[in-house]
């Protein structure tokens, strides 16, 4: 029974949550979690009547006095919003508080209070104390074994949910980039930039294993002896990965497979299974004897996997993450299947495009995986765990939500008892930073961050002067644009945007932001065999291992245009699969856009003023789907590189778009370009690449293809760099946050 509020109030008790209301403080786990105090008072007043409807009227009261003068609704919207982003708890799928529309909230977890322990009271013995002491231990033993059946019904009707347990404490400089717990959970093995590391969980003492000088290593999993790791590497003069052996008390790596990666071992120790293709659009499973013997190709697959497969409790199968990339679509085509490579079947467990990095089959046959939250969550996920059945006539539970928090949970492995699980929770997050660019050199200054918060930022413009950034934020749980001048300690939104834009730039005369926004219809191409997305779809029939039934699905998408200091959007044009977009600068008028049809790149020419468009050309080859481009300042010059997933050397191919012979740059030492962007004077570029098997650095490249790197840094990830229209400075996205390993405990209830 919850005491009310004219009550004391103590300790209360909510899943893995802990409230004292006296102090005002909220746990985790036994943590304190930092909640500022009005959503603190919302959740006190939320627990004060669990399961009962609390006003909008009666929060009002109890947060603002009478004479206070706020947006109420704004207000209490906000407050709400930062309860449920500290608690892991989404509005369209709640797990604690509900809204109920027009009326107000409504707490929905079950609660605890912890009752405050009774002073005792001294009594003199009389002859009848036995007697009473008797009928005191019957009654005890009968409330006793109540409470037993009770809670036991209780814990059958609502799962307990998992301790989370921190395993890693690493400063954002060096985040935990992967982590495997060892068959018997007294072990963890990890990565982060500074190398490979084993550490004993019970005393949290931690030591760098001995590798070769170069030898890095991507991805690993344990032998189910416990003494050896199978490793994805790059050696210190190879260009691809490799899968090796390595033994945890000290040898030298043993290669089994090359050009292999992302492996794990069957249960029995007899196979392990890894993958094999295009590094960024892998195909094919392949399987092999543990000593890397008789590799064979077990099934080869539309799309990429991702992450190495998950093996069965009997080791008869597998499943796999599978991403399908069909061009045009705003999201992609993400499954969970399963294959029993004995008979060659493939079943599908689970369709939903919030999957993410992370598979884990346990021994009481359950799989793990994480997902992405909805929006206004969108930039957290969550471990899911789902109950499978491969018996004859195979059934599927209902997914079970095992964590909360506002993080990312990718990467999932389990210890081979089932009794812990390792995952690694992550914050990392695109932010926006600035830098001055020595025209002589092309060098850059010192970073500066502009965006000083943890949301979600990405640039694509500079104002005209020079001064401030256009970037693209998610406050408030929805993209919006921003501008924000250097120095300044906060942005401005730019009024009147509709709909959620995803891509903004400016139009030739600088005068008026044009961004993309998508409009929610799907325009289907029947002539294509590719599916409709699906949001979210538990199967329990088989289903062929080559392209699923279906047809081409892309995304309408509006061109919008707003005056650069707010105003009115209206609609510019319309078309299907808009992917990007791009204006020159005056003299110039010509602005281009591309979109994804079913079998080719096509760019169109548009006037900015009017929407009038015409098809400019088409890109038909190979791998089309993965190009990248920008157009030069002055119009005349179209330059595409592949992205990351193609396996390729860099190269950038420069197409005039009035005629006239391609030219192709061969960009020497690096392995691909994910983002390109013209430099302001038209005479080099700025782009995001990579060399072999490392992270990715900014690079400037010339007119002739010498490229040199002028920013590479310990953050995981390097986005692109917009340059200012003097060309005196660059706009540059970076990924800030931590990353580290965390350990799931798992009850023998669940």
């Amino acid at each position: 029974m919850m005491p009310g509020n004219g009550e004391s109030r103590g300790v209360i008790r909510f899943g893995i949550f802990e409230v004292d209301l006296r102090a005002g403080v909220l746990r985790r786990n036994g943590f304190k979690v930092r909640l500022q105090d009005q959503p603190f008072q919302v959740l006190a007043m939320l627990l004060e009547r669990p399961g009962e409807v609390v006003t909008r009227e009666d929060l009002h009261a109890r947060l603002w006095s009478s004479d206070t003068f706020v947006d109420f609704d704004h207000g209490l919207n906000a407050a709400v919003k930062r309860l449920r982003d500290t608690l892991g708890d989404s509005a369209d799928n709640p797990r604690f508080v509900e809204t109920l529309a027009r009326r107000g909230y409504r707490f929905l977890a079950s609660v605890e209070t912890a009752a405050a322990e009774a002073p005792p009271v001294k009594s003199k013995d009389k002859p009848g104390w036995r007697l009473v002491a008797a009928g005191l231990l019957i009654i005890i033993v009968a409330v006793g074994f109540g409470l037993h059946i009770g809670m036991r019904a209780s814990r059958a009707l609502q799962p307990v949910l998992p301790k989370e347990i921190r395993l890693t404490a690493n400063s954002p400089d060096v985040p935990v980039y992967f982590g495997a717990i060892s068959p018997d959970g007294r072990y963890l093995a990890y990565i982060d930039p500074r190398g490979t590391f084993l550490r004993e969980i019970a005393t949290d003492e931690s030591h760098a294993l001995s590798l070769p000088q170069g030898f890095r290593v991507h991805h690993l999993s344990w032998f189910p002896d416990g003494s050896h790791l199978l490793a994805e590497a790059v050696g210190d003069s190879e260009e691809h990965s490799s899968l090796w052996n390595i033994p945890v008390l000290g040898g030298a790596p043993r290669k089994l497979v090359a050009g292999a990666e992302a492996a794990s071992v069957s249960p029995d120790g007899k196979q392990m299974a890894f993958l094999r293709g295009d590094k960024f659009n892998h195909s094919e499973i392949w399987l092999a004897s543990t000593d890397g013997g008789e590799p064979h190709m077990a099934v080869s697959l539309l799309g990429f996997v991702v992450g190495p497969p998950a093996w069965s409790p009997d080791s008869q199968r597998f499943a796999y993450l599978k991403d399908v990339y069909w061009p045009g679509y705003s999201t992609e085509d993400v499954r969970i299947e399963m294959y029993e490579p004995a008979i060659g079947k493939t079943d599908l467990i689970l369709s939903d495009y919030r999957l993410q990095y992370g598979l884990v089959w346990t021994r009481d046959n359950r799989i793990l995986f994480s997902r992405a939250e909805e929006p206004p969550n969108q930039g957290e996920s969550n471990v899911w765990s789902l109950k499978v059945d491969t018996r004859p006539g195979w059934r599927w539970g209902a997914p079970v939500r095992l964590t909360s928090g506002p993080d990312w949970k990718p990467v999932i492995n389990m210890s081979a008892d089932g009794k812990h699980a390792v995952f690694i929770r992550t914050n990392i997050a695109p932010a926006v930073y600035v830098a001055d660019v020595d025209a002589k050199t092309r060098d850059i200054g010192k970073l500066q961050r502009l965006t000083l918060d943890e949301w979600q930022s990405r640039p694509f413009e500079w104002t005209p002067d020079g001064k401030s950034v256009l970037f693209v934020s998610e406050r408030e749980g929805t993209f919006h644009i921003f501008r924000q001048q250097i120095g300044a300690a906060t942005p401005d939104l730019i009024s009147g945007v509709q709909g959620t834009p995803n891509l903004l730039r400016l139009n030739p005369e600088r005068t008026v932001i044009l961004y993309l926004t998508e409009t929610g219809r799907n325009v289907a191409d029947a002539s294509s065999s590719v599916p409709s997305s699906q949001n979210s779809n538990v199967a329990g029939h088989s289903a062929p291992n080559t392209q699923p039934e279906g047809e081409f699905q892309s995304r309408s998408v509006r061109l919008m245009h707003i005056p650069l200091d707010g105003g009115t959007a209206q609609l510019l044009l319309e078309d299907s699969g808009i992917n990007n977009f791009q204006c020159a600068r005056l003299p110039s008028h010509e602005c281009l856009y591309s979109k994804y049809t079913k079998d080719a790149l096509v760019f169109e020419e548009f006037d900015a003023k009017s929407g009038a468009k015409k098809e400019l050309l088409q890109i038909k080859e190979p791998e089309w789907q993965y190009y990248n481009w920008t157009l030069s300042p002055n119009g005349k010059t179209l330059a595409l590189a592949k992205k990351m997933r193609a396996p390729t050397k860099a190269e950038i191919r420069l197409i005039p778009t009035r005629g006239g012979a391609e030219r192709v740059l061969k960009v020497k030492d690096w392995a691909g370009i994910a983002t390109i962007d013209w430099a302001a004077n038209g005479k080099s570029f700025w782009a995001s690449a990579m060399l072999h098997g490392e992270m990715r650095s900014l690079i400037n490249i010339d007119l002739n293809g010498r490229a040199r790197s002028v920013l590479q840094e310990n953050k995981p990830y390097v986005g692109w760099a917009i340059p200012s229209q003097d060309g005196k400075h660059l706009a540059i996205w970076e990924s800030t946050g931590g990353s580290n390993a965390w350990m799931l405990e798992v009850p023998p209830a669940w």
